[in-house]
C-alpha cells in the first residue's frame, strides 16, 4: 500500500510538473503580466484583427503576398500597447500589430483627448490604424506582445466574403464630402466655375471601419483626392473645426512606376496605388455630384 501511494506521489508531481513546463511555453502572457501595459481586449478580438486584414487585403496587399500565406495553416497577429510620452490630458490609446508572415507593421490609435482653444472632446469609438508599414519583423516576440493564431481558412474565407463589400458613408458624411472635395478643388484652382454640369461627377471609395481616411477620383480632372483625420470621419468635429487633411493627386503629373524615382518625395503615387485607389472609387464605390458653386452649404444634421 505504502508502494502504492509512493507511486501515485510521483505521478501527480510528474504530472503537475509537466504542466508548469506547458505553460510556461505558451506564446500568451502570464497571468502576473501588468495589466497596465497589457494590450485592450479589443486589439485581441478576432473580429477586429480580421478588419484589420480586410483594410490591408483591400489597400496594401498584392497577389503574391496572399499567396504566400495561403497555405500556412496558422495566421499570426503580434500586438502590443504603446506607451507613449502625450501630452497633459491626452488619455488616448495606442497599440501596434505586428504580421510576421507578411513583413507588416501596423499602428492603431483610440483617440481621447481635448482641444482646449476650440472647447471640444475629441474620443474614438475604437481603434483606428494610423500608420502601415513593410517592417523587417523580430524572429520572436518580446514578453510585451500577445500572440494572436487564427486558421488561415477561417481569414481566407472572411476575406472572400466581404471582397465586394461597400461600407459607404450616410448622407450626412457624403454630403460633407462633396463639400470637401469642391473646396479643395477651389483652393487649388483646379474646378473652373463653368465647369459642366457631368463633369461635377466623383466616385467616392467605401469607407473603413478601422481607419479615418478614404480616396475620391474625379474623373473628369484625372485627380484622386485623399481626406484623412485623427478624428472619426463621421464626428462633426471634423468638419466644423476643419480637421481634415487633405491631398490632391494629379494623375497626369504625379504617378511614376516607383517610388525610387523621386526619393524622399510624397508628391508621387506609384501606378499599384493609383490602380488600387481607382478599384476601390471606381468599382467599389459610390459616385455623386458636387455640389455647384452657388449652392449654400446644407445643415449637416438634416439629410441632403
Amino acid at each position: 500500500m505504502k508502494t502504492l501511494c509512493f507511486v501515485r506521489t510521483i505521478l501527480f508531481l510528474g504530472i503537475t510538473l509537466l504542466m508548469v513546463v506547458m505553460t510556461g511555453c505558451r506564446s500568451m502572457p502570464s497571468s502576473q503580466h501588468d495589466s497596465r501595459i497589457s494590450p485592450p481586449q479589443e486589439l485581441l478580438q478576432q473580429s477586429y484583427l480580421f478588419e484589420i486584414v480586410r483594410h490591408l487585403y483591400r489597400w496594401h496587399l498584392d497577389e503574391t503576398e496572399i499567396d504566400r500565406v495561403v497555405g500556412n495553416k496558422r495566421f499570426v497577429f503580434w500586438i502590443r500597447r504603446i506607451e507613449a510620452n502625450l501630452d497633459p490630458g491626452d488619455h488616448s490609446i495606442l497599440g501596434e500589430i505586428l504580421l510576421p508572415d507578411l513583413n507588416l507593421r501596423i499602428k492603431v490609435k483610440k483617440a481621447d483627448y481635448q482641444i482646449e482653444e476650440l472647447g471640444t472632446t475629441v474620443k474614438s469609438q475604437t481603434f483606428k490604424i494610423t500608420q502601415v508599414a513593410r517592417a523587417d519583423i523580430p524572429d520572436r516576440p518580446l514578453r510585451s506582445w500577445v500572440v494572436i493564431e487564427c486558421e488561415t481558412s477561417k481569414l481566407r474565407d472572411y476575406l472572400f466574403r466581404t471582397r465586394n463589400q461597400r461600407d459607404y458613408p450616410d448622407a450626412v458624411l457624403v454630403d460633407r464630402l462633396r463639400q470637401a472635395v469642391r473646396l479643395e478643388a477651389a483652393k487649388e484652382g483646379i474646378l473652373s466655375t463653368n465647369t459642366a454640369a457631368g463633369d461635377l461627377n466623383v466616385h467616392l471609395a467605401p469607407l473603413s471601419p478601422v481607419a479615418n481616411e478614404t480616396w475620391v477620383f474625379w474623373e473628369a480632372g484625372h485627380k484622386l483626392f485623399y481626406f484623412a483625420s485623427d478624428i472619426d470621419l463621421n464626428n462633426p468635429t471634423v468638419w466644423e473645426h476643419e480637421a481634415l487633411m487633405a491631398r490632391i493627386f494629379d494623375l497626369d503629373q504625379q504617378v511614376v512606376v516607383s517610388h525610387e524615382e523621386a526619393p524622399g518625395s510624397n508628391r508621387f503615387l506609384t501606378r499599384y496605388q493609383v490602380s488600387r485607389a481607382l478599384f476601390n472609387c471606381v468599382i467599389l464605390g459610390q459616385r455623386v455630384a458636387l455640389p455647384s458653386a452657388d449652392a449654400p452649404p446644407r445643415n449637416p444634421t438634416s439629410e441632403p
